[in-house]
């Protein structure tokens, strides 16, 4: 079947760009890996050899996937199956027969220069980028990049909070700070034990943030102005207050006002901030009394407008002192980063976007421009400003020489905001061409191939009818295309899939949903399915490590994400143990940790030298002494000398 979304290679026009709306299960890495293939093959594409194609990916494995698959559907046609060259041909204007050997020799191609085969990573793109244009920068191209900064923004900040002396501005931003934090916590604990952490916290929190604008960031002095809508907040929740009580309404149990009329009392205004504005203070009255209840209405949308003016300039207060924190300790920063050679993978856009907007254009970026003319971009959702803004020049160059765009994404996806990502820039190229010399195509791909009717239906009937008619959400879902999405299911997925939502009574001796998910399992159980044909999502980790204990209790198997990370397994704890041990004997917290665990305990079981029990004994009675390896080798000298010495 042919591609809904590809056209034939000779109704293409070029320079065009095309945005291509792509739910999941739709097939957008199946497109973008077809397209990569039409432009290797075709005869009719301007400037398609394989080092004119990149292909922008936004993990590893992603790059892996997609080249896998440009491989396979070359092996396929190189092997003539039938599927893939019916459909190829329908995109690619060469006979069949010649399609093979065009296949094979791509791959050919490929094989003799695979370093021209570009399906990277836009990170891996942005430092080849950056390295070559190092010494044009003024930096040495010898550096290693560091994927991880913290460990040396942690060394980096220690240095800096040493030379910090009293009475310096920076000792003032740090008694800020600590004011800051204090007042956040409210309530959960008297005192910090160790402020520095939080300080380091928040300030790598920071550095993220920055690294992935493109503008400076402005220190906005709010202090005055926050003082005085914090009296307004009070003048206005004590004067609904009294509406309320003048009214003679009935109080909405639902309504978060009285939540809020206490944080007010108690001058804890941060709280505010993760308090929803929910449902009018008072249940609305049939015919008597309507004229409070409108009176009470505007009087909380008053007191709605005036938190939420609260919260944006308490925000700005709250990142002030870190912004000066973190502009103070950046000098050091940087040199300890040139003392050891690294640059932060976040520094390599923050620094080509500078240098771009200084109108200071890198050597590389022309040579870039007469090289790469179409551009293949996945999760285009997941896109940063400043990534964006240091692609662009590239591909508006790319364009203006009769080159190609062709990003794939799904705005409903951005959830996260991943790595300062803004779904934004996709939502606005849907509507907005910036490239003036391209043709400017929107595009959707309809079909889901991976779920049944039931889930589907249930997806658009919660998003398109629920959500579209919810005063709160209607807004928000509508910029993120979670209103205004189409979809369909494959011809052999309808009238299958089901979908329930269960509201599940809150019970005071255990959580809510424990029973019903182990009756559930064991109805599926019981109507043939099998446990690996199970899986539980949970919103958080600690949700996961309960259910798995629900799990154990009725003898359901399982395998949870956690259990598959080493790092947490009790046999790794005790291996790491047995090595601190060795690397400082004196240690005696890891000698009886690995001596009391499940190795130990085996080996011991297997050769019968001594019982567990025996052990226990040993280390209660000698739990004073020190170094314990040295009495346990005077108490065990056969198994010391087994187990130990050799």
């Amino acid at each position: 079947m042919a591609n809904p979304v590809l056209e034939k290679d000779l109704a293409i026009q070029f320079p065009h760009f095309t945005i291509l709306k792509a739910s999941a299960g739709s097939g957008k890495t199946y497109s973008l890996t077809e397209r990569f293939v039409q432009f290797l093959l075709s005869g009719k594409i301007p400037k398609n050899h394989l080092r004119n194609i990149l292909a922008i990916t936004f993990s590893n494995n992603a790059a892996k996937e997609m080249k896998e698959r440009i491989l396979s559907w070359l092996k396929d046609i190189y092997f003539k199956n039938p599927e893939k060259i019916k459909e190829l041909s329908e995109i690619v204007s060469l006979k069949k027969e010649y399609l093979p050997d065009q296949a094979g020799a791509a791959i050919d191609e490929i094989l003799k220069n695979y370093t021209e085969f570009q399906v990277k990573t836009i990170d891996s793109f942005m430092t080849s980028i950056y390295k070559a244009s190092a010494i044009n920068l003024g930096y040495s191209p010898d550096f290693d990049i560091v994927m991880a900064p913290e460990n040396i923004m942690a060394y980096a900040f220690n240095r800096f909070l040493r030379g910090v002396r009293e009475k310096t501005p920076e000792a003032e931003f740090l008694e800020k700070l600590l004011e800051i934090i204090l007042e956040s916590r409210g309530g959960e604990s008297a005192y910090l034990w160790d402020p520095s952490k939080d300080f380091l916290e928040e300030t790598v929190e920071l550095y993220h943030k920055l690294s992935g604008i493109v503008k400076e960031a402005k220190i906005i002095d709010a202090e005055k102005k926050i003082e005085s809508i914090k009296k307004e907040i009070r003048d206005t929740s004590e004067s609904l207050h009294g509406l309320i009580e003048k009214s003679g309404l009935t109080k909405s149990q639902g309504s978060s006002f009285y939540k809020i009329l206490e944080i007010v009392r108690s001058n804890n205004f941060p709280d505010l901030v993760n308090k929803g504005l929910i449902n009018v203070p008072v249940t609305k009255p049939k015919k008597e009394g309507e004229t409070w209840y409108e009176k009470i209405s505007e009087q909380w949308d008053l007191l709605g407008n005036k938190i939420r003016e609260y919260i944006e300039l308490y925000a700005t207060t709250y990142y002030g002192p870190y912004l000066r924190t973190y502009e103070a300790f950046k000098d050091i920063l940087e040199e300890v980063k040139k003392r050891e050679g690294t640059i932060f993978i976040h520094d390599i856009n923050k620094k080509l976007s500078d240098y771009l907007d200084h109108e200071i254009v890198p050597d590389v970026y022309f040579r870039i421009g007469e090289t790469i003319y179409h551009y293949l971009i996945d999760e285009f959702q997941d896109t940063s400003p400043i990534q964006w803004a240091n692609l662009f020049p590239l591909i508006e160059n790319s364009l203006s020489q009769g080159g190609s765009l062709f990003a794939v994404g799904d705005t409903k996806q951005a959830i996260y905001g991943f790595r300062n990502a803004d779904y934004g820039i996709m939502k606005g190229l849907e509507s907005k061409n910036p490239f003036s010399s391209a043709l400017h195509n929107v595009k959707e791909l309809g079909i889901n191939y991976r779920s049944l009717e039931g889930v589907v239906d249930f997806s658009k009937a919660f998003f398109k009818k629920v959500i579209a008619n919810h005063d709160k959400y209607r807004e928000p879902a509508s910029r993120s295309g979670l209103i205004d999405y189409e979809q369909r299911v494959k011809e052999d997925h309808g009238g299958s899939g089901y979908v329930e939502i269960i509201r599940c009574e809150k019970k005071d001796d255990e959580p809510a949903e424990k029973e019903k998910i182990q009756d559930l399992i064991k109805g599926l159980v019981q109507r043939g399915y099998s446990y690996s044909n199970i899986a539980i999502l949970a919103y958080r980790n600690e949700d996961v490590v309960n259910i798995t204990t629900w799990l154990n209790e009725v003898n359901v198997p399982f395998i949870s994400y956690s259990s598959l990370d080493i790092r947490t397994r009790k046999l790794t704890a005790e291996i790491v143990a047995l090595l601190t041990f060795l690397d400082s004997p004196p240690d005696d917290l890891s000698f009886a940790g690995f001596v009391l665990g499940d190795i130990f305990r085996k080996t011991l079981e297997r050769n019968e030298k001594v019982e567990l029990k025996a052990l226990h004994e040993f280390l209660f009675r000698n739990r004073k002494k020190a170094p314990l390896y040295k009495v346990f080798q005077e108490e065990f000298p056969e198994l010391w000398k087994i187990y130990f010495e050799d």
